[in-house]
């Protein structure tokens, strides 16, 4: 069983066991939905709070109730008798799955699918039946639809939920799910089942093209579980996947975790070091009061960074803010570990190698030329941009500069960035006279820019995003907003929830659940826990997508009741990129969820975000959007255009970054490891690469412990670059001369989003690009979108 950014989907039709006592069964239509809101405007419920708590009072109020309830047994006798009023317009369960109103109901949601994925699992393996051969491939598309629903909504759940309760079931619920699917891995009667149906002409000839994508799919999950193995070596893996899996999420608990709260430093150096007094009022002192101790965490630090002209005192607050706990390097160390020897017992020679079957990139070699190819033409423009930095540093230094590109590299470390960009950035304000301008996100509110990203989809693919007031318990948070992406042929293909604001215990980084998948009813299915179901012209009922955004944008205060979320142009970037990711879901649809929206290989799955981060740097989109919340007047282009110089500062710098932490992927999983099991030292292996790569080097710091994507990516964190680099000349061919162009979305929705996972990225990409060479997806393919500078 696949699991990629996995759906929360529906129970097989036939299974009638595990549904909750009580719960009527049911479809929700779309259009069934009260909405009452039709002149609504995404502007208005976004950027109007007090309109929007009005409309949302009933939410409001619930949360209210909850978070006033002294005990759990309040919560859940209240939430237990809302449950059963369903019907009568109460709680109709998180994103309208009736299970959802509490964390008993998510256990019980979970141990339902759960025996229904059991007794699935028990028909395909006794139904040997001409029929049952026939639709095998669509019962195991879903037997892991069943459990995918599940992880899918825990690890949304555990990641965004503010109840703590919700977290912890959602927590044990996918531990419990992720462990039947590594069994279903490695079981035998379902792999020569799969492998019958798909070497059987006779059976092969009734299958469509779908079918038999998503049958050789899974049949590759099923040889990378090691299925063709002795029953030891099956039972090794389930044991290793289950120890990777509980190690990787600890890891990704402690990557905001610094090394120590703060660190020391001699008050007199600190002193004498042009650290502005207000500053140094807010440090605290030692015991012996002749040391300050500088946190590591919050602004503080920082602004210390940019002030300090001591080198010294630079790189060791530069080094405390980058490094973790020894602990957590030992976490690091045990995931690759365990990923190496995962990989060993499988036949291959490293995790990479494992990793990379399926994906664009093939092999580790492929990625390395990819990579290689991107340093070398990015380096010497990463060297160009750091030269105003080396000659600052020598004047200061009373040393002659150099033009030397590599004595430049080796003479700017990481931690002289901050303060020499912060130094010539006050000298050229002084020297010019220039006076701040009023700030660019007073031009894009968070409404006007879902307004303008609305205009762009409408323009280019015909959809509309068209705000909805959620009902009673179907979003986890009062101020999360409901939006139906609306097709001008279809109706609505799906639903986004928006949780953008930040609040109160919300660490989670900018994100894109795919909740639930798009994919096509199966026969006679009748499930309560289908969320919504659309229909479309031709009248076949499909599941629509449901994916939740989750940001963590500010608002401004502008009355005593009144406030609004202003974006910079980087928070547009970002909301741009993860709606990318949402329109894939939503115009991916296909037959079956396994590879429905994007659910494909993970170094093709950026490309339609990245695409979207090129129309949130274009100054004619942002021209489109960018009106003063107060005023009503255009943005000036004066003002867009420096600040749109201003983000491209040391972007090479930016670049030949995240080439550094994709080599760094590689090499942690790649073949060293298993031959220095007994000896890994990961630190050691990233700062030795610092020192070869050689841009902005930090050889001080174990940063490394901090990455977070080196479980999640797993060997595949090139993909970004990748993308970025695909992206690049998409945009090029298709929107570089009109962003809203119709004829260019139409190409990129019927070449690529439309596809999902069912068609090869590498014939997508050869379609779009009109480059017949790039169809082998080989070396000189990789090379090729290696050498795009343009990133």
């Amino acid at each position: 069983m696949r699991h990629l950014t996995i759906p929360v989907i529906s129970k097989p039709q036939f299974i009638l066991k595990g549904l909750s006592k009580g719960v009527q069964t049911r479809w929700i239509s779309i259009s069934h939905i009260k909405q009452n809101n039709s002149e609504l405007s995404l502007k208005r419920i976004f950027d109007d709070n007090i309109l929007w708590k009005d409309l949302n009072k009933q939410n409001y109020q619930y949360n209210d109730k909850l978070s006033n309830s002294d005990t759990y047994k309040d919560r859940f006798l209240s939430t237990i008798s809302d449950f059963s009023k369903e019907r009568n317009g109460k709680n109709v369960g998180l994103f309208n799955n009736p299970y959802l109103t509490d964390p008993k109901g998510l256990k019980e949601f979970s141990k339902a699918s759960l025996n229904n994925a059991r007794a699935l699992t028990e028909l395909m393996k006794t139904d040997a039946s001409k029929e049952g051969l026939k639709n095998y491939i669509v019962n195991l598309d879903k037997l892991s639809d069943t459990l995918c629903r599940v992880i899918d909504l825990c690890e949304f759940i555990r990641s965004a939920h503010p109840d703590e309760r919700f977290v912890k079931a959602a927590q044990l619920c996918h531990e419990q799910m992720f462990e039947f699917m590594n069994v279903l891995n490695t079981d035998v009667k379902l792999y020569d089942r799969l492998k019958k149906v798909l070497t059987d002409e006779t059976i092969l000839g009734t299958l469509s093209k779908e079918e038999i994508k998503v049958g050789g799919i899974l049949l590759e999950d099923f040889e990378k579980s090691g299925i063709c193995m002795t029953s030891e070596i099956r039972d090794k893996f389930i044991s290793l996947s289950q120890d990777i899996s509980l190690i990787g999420q600890d890891f990704i608990n402690n990557t905001g975790v610094a090394r120590e709260t703060y660190t020391i430093v001699n008050a007199k150096e600190l002193e004498s070091c042009n650290i502005p007094v207000f500053i140094l009022d807010k440090l605290k002192r030692d015991l012996t009061g002749k040391h300050y101790k500088i946190p590591t965490y919050g602004a503080i630090p920082f602004a210390i960074l940019r002030a300090a002209t001591s080198e010294k005192i630079r790189e060791q607050i530069w080094t405390s803010l980058h490094s973790c706990p020894d602990d957590q390097i030992t976490r690091l160390t045990h995931l690759i570990k365990l990923r190496s020897i995962l990989a060993n017992l499988m036949g291959k020679s490293s995790f990479a190698e494992y990793q990379l079957d399926g994906k664009m990139a093939k092999t580790p070699q492929g990625v390395k030329n990819f990579i290689g190819s991107l340093v070398e033409s990015t380096r010497p423009l990463a060297a160009n941009e750091l030269q105003f930095i080396s000659d600052m540093k020598c004047e200061e230094m009373h040393t002659q500069p150099s033009r030397d590109p590599h004595n430049v590299l080796d003479n700017v470390r990481p931690w002289d960035r901050d303060y020499f960009s912060w130094l010539s950035k006050q000298n050229i304000t002084k020297t010019e006279g220039i006076v701040e301008d009023e700030p660019i996100s007073t031009y894009f509110t968070l409404g006007g820019v879902l307004e303008g990203l609305s205009e762009i989809f409408r323009s280019a693919y015909g959809l509309e995003l068209k705000p909805v007031v959620p009902q009673l318990g179907e979003t986890w948070s009062a101020e999360v907003r409901r939006i139906n992406v609306v097709s001008e042929t279809d109706g609505t293909v799906g639903v986004i929830y928006c949780d953008l604001f930040e609040r109160i215990g919300k660490t989670q980084n900018p994100a894109h659940f795919t909740v639930c998948c798009s994919r096509q009813t199966y026969a006679k299915e009748n499930d309560e826990s289908i969320m919504q179901i659309g229909v479309d012209p031709k009248g076949v009922r499909y599941q629509l997508p449901i994916i939740s955004l989750v940001c963590n944008f500010s608002k401004t205060s502008i009355s005593s009741d009144k406030n609004i979320c202003l974006l910079q142009l980087n928070e547009i970037e970002t909301l741009f990129h993860e709606m990318g990711h949402a329109i894939h879901s939503m115009l991916g649809r296909t037959r079956l969820q396994n590879i429905s929206g994007t659910r494909c290989p993970t170094d093709f799955v950026e490309l339609p975000s990245i695409l979207m981060e090129h129309f949130a740097r274009d100054p004619r989109v942002l021209r489109n959007i960018g009106i003063h919340y107060i005023t009503g007047k255009t943005i000036p282009e004066e003002l867009l255009v420096k600040h749109l110089e201003d983000n491209k500062f040391l972007q090479n710098c930016e670049t030949f970054a995240q080439a550094k932490m994709a080599m760094l992927d590689q090499e942690l999983h790649g073949a060293n490891i298993i031959q220095n099991i007994n000896t890994v030292n990961v630190v050691k292996i990233y700062q030795d690469l610092e020192r070869q790569m050689g841009v902005l080097v930090d050889d001080k710091s174990n940063w490394c412990g901090r990455f977070g994507h080196l479980y999640g990516y797993g060997a595949t964190y090139y993909s970004y670059l990748l993308d970025r680099a695909i992206a690049s000349k998409v945009w090029e061919k298709l929107f570089s001369k009109d962003p809203y162009s119709r004829v260019g979305g139409a190409q990129f929705r019927d070449k690529v989003l439309k596809w999902g996972g069912l068609k090869d990225p590498w014939a997508c990409i050869t379609d779009v690009l009109e480059q017949p060479t790039l169809i082998k997806g080989d070396s000189e393919a990789m090379k090729y979108f290696g050498n795009t500078q343009d990133l």
